[in-house]
């Protein structure tokens, strides 16, 4: 979640770059080859204001990568988020071939910078916070969105957690039903919450 923010915070940057090319800023320089080191033409100008708006998109896909938002199924995030890598680094190459200077010498680290954000974002998926009830009645841990009140307790809609390991947390037990209140980060997908990092008893 932290590097989706941080990919979208630079997203956010070069963005605002955009927008005051398209405002008339005199940055041309830095932009599109650097062939007019002035203010933009119309043309290039309008290229801009599309350009900020593919930024636009690329940080939501990040953001929904990652589980910040939920706007489009995961399996359409994790398709678009390798498209955003793909995009990035294609930009690296055409960065570093500008007959610009100024652009290959700026532009470049940021687009480097900006697509290995990308692949890790695109690789570990929708990190989330999870806080609440894991079960396991011998058939597998659950992380328990919904807690019947029964002893021992059940679950309802439970989603199964990869990676759990009971002897590595406290947790209660009932013949051959084992529970506990737990804080944890995973990734969800598929249904599935593969356990991220250390497990926190509440």
């Amino acid at each position: 979640m932290a590097l989706a923010l941080v990919f979208a915070a630079l997203i956010a940057v070069l963005a605002a770059f955009q927008l005051a090319l398209a405002l008339g800023a005199p940055w041309g320089r830095f932009a599109w080859g650097g062939q007019h080191p002035g203010v933009l033409p119309r043309r290039y100008r309008i290229g801009s204001v599309v350009s900020l708006l593919i930024y636009a998109v690329m940080a939501l896909i990040a953001l929904d990568r990652s589980g910040v938002v939920d706007v489009v199924p995961a399996a359409v995030s994790a398709v678009a988020m390798w498209v955003v890598f793909g995009m990035l680094a294609l930009g690296i190459v055409m960065n570093a071939a500008s007959r610009s200077r100024p652009e290959r010498f700026t532009m470049t680290p940021a687009a480097l910078v900006l697509a290995a954000l990308a692949l890790v974002v695109a690789l570990v998926g929708p990190v989330r916070a999870f806080t609440g009830m894991v079960l396991d009645t011998g058939d597998g841990p659950v992380f328990c969105t919904i807690v019947m009140d029964s002893y021992p307790p059940q679950c309802g809609d439970p989603r199964p957690v990869a990676g759990w390991d009971w002897d590595a947390v406290d947790h209660n037990h009932s013949g051959a039903t084992r529970w506990g209140d737990y804080r944890f980060s995973g990734v969800l997908e598929g249904g599935v919450v593969t356990l991220v990092g250390e497990v926190a008893a509440t």
